[in-house]
């Protein structure tokens, strides 16, 4: 129990709160950019969470109390989505509340205290965790507990793209709601399958290079619109009803950038498999080439890995996390790039001093070693 916080809770809405809610961030493992065009990829839910108390109120409105933030406060009588409401926790809570509202699902009015260790825009996706969050409230307080992860995980999906304005895919709510380390399946029929993870003796570590990537999603939304023009040059909805021999075979008909980004989608999936048969036969030399290759793709076909400036860059700090790892270990783009973080696996047994090499650069404070998170996104009763 987070003492200091459940005094936050009591003091400022003068009552105990009823429940503790606990929702996590997430890394990607693999598959970078590619769930919006019905790819394949791997992430896992991590340590770093949002945490909070909790307590149902009898009106039509939501108050949230968040460190750091000023108070925001939503009338459930008004989820249309609002332009000026772009970007906000507001348009967030709103958008899960209209998706659950209209899929049948009760909502109601609950008062919320929170705080987290999530890294703000940098890749570990602080927006779906509270998404998450928030689905999981309208789930335990006013469904029974009866919503599925998948219905949840698109709740916080339709938020994000519809009252966020960031066209994201499903990889971060589903990660998230789904819990532990997940193989992800978005062609057809979605299908979200846990893995195990069996390397004990390899630690994960996220390095926030301090810039955030809240303020690109249009530089983030033209990867998943420039896929997507690319399938309909080929006369396709999204680059997986296609294969990468099609895609070859008719490369005349893109632009440079729109073969480049279609190529990574390809590669990026057969890697995923690659990767999810190096777990399944705890196979650590084909696991961590995967992720090579991946951060390879990343920076030459997607190019998501600076905006103009090297200095400072994700791409700088997975520059500086090979000359520190060798082959010992991998680094990756975390998440949609641009700015933000990376995501190292690495030897447990060097992951100390190399949590002090990266802090020389990027400070104590951004860098976080991170096991993956077993649980779903929790509301418990007090």
């Amino acid at each position: 129990m987070d003492q200091q916080l459940f005094a936050h809770f009591i003091n400022r809405f003068k009552l105990k709160p009823e429940y503790e809610v606990k929702s996590s961030g997430r890394f990607e493992v693999i598959g970078n950019h590619t769930d919006h065009n019905g790819g394949l990829c791997v992430a896992a839910s991590c340590d770093l969470i949002i945490h909070g108390y909790l307590t149902q109120s009898n009106d039509n409105r939501i108050l949230l109390v968040s460190k750091g933030y000023q108070d925001v406060e939503i009338c459930l009588s008004d989820l249309e989505a609002k332009k000026e409401e772009l970007g906000t926790s507001i348009g967030l809570v709103k958008g899960v509340a209209y998706y659950l509202n209209k899929q049948g699902y009760k909502i109601g009015g609950f008062d919320l205290c929170t705080t987290s260790t999530i890294f703000k825009g940098a890749g570990v996706s602080s927006s779906a965790a509270f998404e998450s969050m928030i689905a999981q409230i309208f789930n335990q307080l006013f469904n029974g507990g009866k919503i599925d992860k998948l219905t949840l995980a698109k709740a916080g999906q339709f938020a994000e793209n519809n009252y966020f304005g960031k066209k994201s895919g499903l990889l971060d709510q589903c990660a998230i709601s789904y819990g532990n380390i997940s193989f992800m399946d978005f062609s057809k029929e979605i299908k979200v399958k846990t893995l195990d993870f069996p390397f004990d003796d390899m630690q994960f570590v996220i390095v926030n290079t301090g810039g955030s990537h809240a303020d690109l999603s249009d530089l983030y939304s033209s990867i998943p619109v420039g896929m997507k023009n690319a399938a309909k040059k080929l006369g396709k909805e999204t680059l997986s009803e296609l294969s990468f021999d099609q895609l070859n075979k008719n490369k005349d008909k893109l632009s440079e950038k729109e073969y480049k980004l279609a190529k990574h989608f390809f590669s990026e999936n057969e890697r995923v498999l690659t990767l999810v048969k190096a777990l399944e036969n705890k196979d650590k030399k084909s696991f961590l080439k995967a992720i090579k290759e991946s951060f390879v793709s990343s920076r030459d076909n997607l190019a998501n890995m600076k905006v103009n400036k090297y200095e400072g860059s994700p791409l700088e700090a997975c520059d500086l996390a090979y000359k520190f790892v060798g082959d010992s270990g991998a680094a990756k783009i975390n998440g949609g790039g641009f700015a933000g973080s990376i995501i190292v696996c690495l030897p447990r047994s060097m992951s100390e001093d190399f949590v002090d090499f990266m802090a020389k650069k990027y400070g104590r404070g951004n860098i976080s070693s991170v096991n993956i998170n077993p649980l779903s996104p929790e509301v418990i009763k007090l």
